[in-house]
């Protein structure tokens, strides 16, 4: 198995805001493109309670849309994954039990299932969950006298009647991924070496048939646009091609490290560039910012909001305190980032769209009532 070395480039994207009656005439106005109808989905976090609010979008403007989402405001969950138009959350319910609400925002159909209601007598935490299909993966742990047992759980979301299979696992799981027909966990030995493992499970008949030593120190795993599965840690990540289980390197040189390991919102483009927010040490002022990373190019593009908008637009006409989560409307070309405000005085958080070609530029910002923990597609 060959090993590559390779080197990710850091690039702080310098990007000059002016209004619109400075930079378009009226007769250019009249030609702009409108764009096209393109509906979002944010996920807003206010006072521990998550709620849905729906958005209508197109080349010009971006508004509220009236209609209510099916899906009721909620705790913030404890778990919780996205896979296409579908949200998925876990909250833990007393010590052996929890609740998954599957939502589909393209019908507005929301299931709820209860889980672990079979178990009895233990101390029970989920600790990743992930969709693939008609299945739902949950792993958890259970609390023994020693050592803890522990579990992925596979619930067929198919069926009107719960049925679930659960696989034991060697080591606590830490986080989940799917690619190829197959679940990945990555597990940590917290009894003997403290290093983390990959294990691979075959979603076909839920049988372990591959596990591989990772060394120290991951921090995450989450599947790309072509199946590969990315190993993250601080100073470098493994690119794992899910079929062959060969991989690639791409060791950060320096203070180019993307910082998408810690990232808690990733979102992919149709060409497999990663969407996120990211700590830009001395490249910005704010906490977190948006960015993209390119993994065919291995460039970051680091959009740092000292560059995309005056200080007078920042701190007063937005009041951005740091970036959320980041996404892209692939039917207009255009960023959106989610962001938190310094004040809740009106509102708490808002959603600004940057269109990045031919040359980056901020086309509008919505307030939102609370906080962007998400964006979907619907």
């Amino acid at each position: 198995m060959k090993t590559y070395f390779t080197f990710c480039v850091l690039f702080v994207f310098l990007i000059f805001s002016c209004s619109k009656s400075d930079s378009i005439s009226e007769n250019e106005e009249e030609n702009i493109d409108p764009g096209v109808d393109a509906d979002y989905v944010t996920l807003l976090s206010k006072g521990g309670m998550l709620k849905p609010q729906l958005l209508n979008a197109n080349g010009e403007a971006v508004t509220l849309n009236p209609e209510a989402s099916s899906l009721t405001e909620k705790e913030i969950p404890d778990l919780s994954c996205i896979d296409g138009s579908y949200f998925i959350q876990y909250s833990k319910d007393g010590n052996c039990g929890g609740q998954v609400t599957k939502h589909d925002f393209s019908s507005d159909t929301t299931t709820d299932i209860a889980v672990f209601t079979d178990l009895n007598d233990c101390d029970l935490t989920a600790t990743a969950i992930a969709k693939a299909g008609n299945s739902l993966f949950i792993s958890y742990v259970v609390t023994s006298v020693n050592p803890d047992d522990y579990f992925v759980r596979v619930i067929d979301l198919n069926t009107s009647e719960f049925n679930s299979v659960d696989v034991t696992l060697p080591k606590k799981p830490v986080d989940l991924t799917v690619a190829n027909n197959r679940l990945f966990v990555l597990t940590l030995d917290e009894l003997i070496t403290d290093e983390n493992s990959l294990s691979v499970m075959d979603i076909s008949n839920n049988t372990l048939i591959h596990e591989m030593n990772l060394g120290y120190s991951v921090r995450r795993i989450f599947t790309d646009i072509q199946d590969n599965v990315i190993i993250s840690y601080d100073e470098l990540h493994t690119t794992l091609n899910s079929s062959s289980m060969a991989f690639e390197y791409t060791q950060y040189d320096g203070n180019t490290a993307p910082n998408f390991s810690t990232s808690e919102s990733l979102n992919f483009d149709l060409s497999g560039r990663l969407f996120y927010p990211m700590d830009p040490g001395s490249n910005s002022s704010y906490p977190l910012v948006p960015a993209i990373y390119d993994f065919a190019k291995k460039l970051v593009v680091l959009y740092a909001y000292e560059n995309l908008m005056t200080e007078e637009q920042r701190n007063f006409e937005y009041e951005i305190k740091t970036t959320t989560t980041v996404a892209y409307d692939e039917k207009n070309g255009f960023m959106l980032i989610g962001y938190e405000k310094l004040s809740s005085a009106t509102k708490d958080g808002g959603l600004l769209r940057i269109k990045l070609t031919p040359e980056p530029v901020m086309i509008d910002n919505i307030d939102l009532d609370g906080v962007p923990n998400a964006i979907l597609f619907n």
